[in-house]
């Protein structure tokens, strides 16, 4: 999982680019009145706690997060928003999720999944924790859809490469399809989520990857701190010429689990 602050994640997730990202889940979701969902990875909590009011206060929202310092963020924005009595936080792994089967009508997992290693797990423990009809939404990145204009393209390409140590699944995106058909779920859409950014100015999303990810490579991407170093002065040398361009795909998958077959149990 990542090892951002939660700090330094919420100013990532209150970016336009991220809002508009939170936005398009919760469309994909649809959560109604009354129902329980299971907000895997909820990091600080800003969809957990939205998806909590549109569930409305008889409904339930749960979020997990394996980061204590992230949980306390969630516990806070829950109290802060008056919605402690439908959402609630704790603990947890993607891939051991603790609750009974038929848990929940909804699951969102955004950027979480492609930092899990056993994704065969993952996937089971969602279908057995989701009621039959029960709706999955996944937000994952190809992290090979990353673009970014610079003027050694060779430098840019070895950053990247190596930055894709920092995930289990960079490419996970291409591999969805088939994981879910194996896991028993019936993929319902498939949307692309672009995040452009001709600009770098703070409150875009692209601000504040280059400094990590030029701390990654090099900590452990094999990367010397002189490279990374001249590949974040090119990116900014590119902004200040009114060059800059970035861009990324996200994908967002909606399965669901079939209805039980006549005398199965739920």
């Amino acid at each position: 999982m990542p090892t951002f602050s939660a700090a330094a994640l919420e100013r990532i997730y209150s970016t336009p680019d991220v809002v508009e990202q939170r936005a398009r889940t919760r469309m994909a979701v649809a959560a109604r009145s009354r129902e329980r969902g299971l907000d895997i990875g909820c990091g600080p909590g800003l969809l957990a706690c939205e998806l909590a009011r549109d569930v409305g206060p008889r409904g339930r929202i749960v979020g997990i997060d394996p980061s204590a310092e992230m949980i306390a963020m969630c516990n806070e924005r829950a109290r802060r928003d008056a919605l402690s009595g439908r959402a609630e936080f704790h603990q947890g792994d993607a891939a051991d999720l603790r609750f009974p089967a038929g848990s929940f009508e909804f699951i969102n997992v955004t950027q979480v999944y492609e930092y899990v290693q056993d994704m065969k797990r993952a996937l089971a423990e969602a279908y057995r924790v989701l009621k039959p009809r029960g709706r999955l939404a996944i937000v994952d990145t190809d992290w090979e859809s990353c673009v970014w204009n610079s003027d050694d393209r060779d430098r840019t390409a070895r950053i990247l490469k190596a930055h894709e140590q920092h995930f289990a699944q960079p490419h996970l995106p291409a591999q969805l399809p088939h994981l879910l058909a194996d896991a028993g779920f019936a993929l319902k859409s498939v949307h692309v989520i672009p995040i452009i950014n001709l600009q770098l100015t703070e409150n875009t999303f692209s601000h504040g990857m280059i400094d990590r990810i030029a701390r990654f490579v090099v900590a452990k991407g094999g990367i010397s701190p002189e490279e990374a170093k001249g590949w974040a002065a090119d990116l900014r040398g590119q902004a200040e010429r009114g060059q800059y361009f970035f861009s990324l795909c996200r994908y967002m998958f909606v399965a669901e689990r079939p209805r039980a077959p006549r005398g199965e149990d739920a």
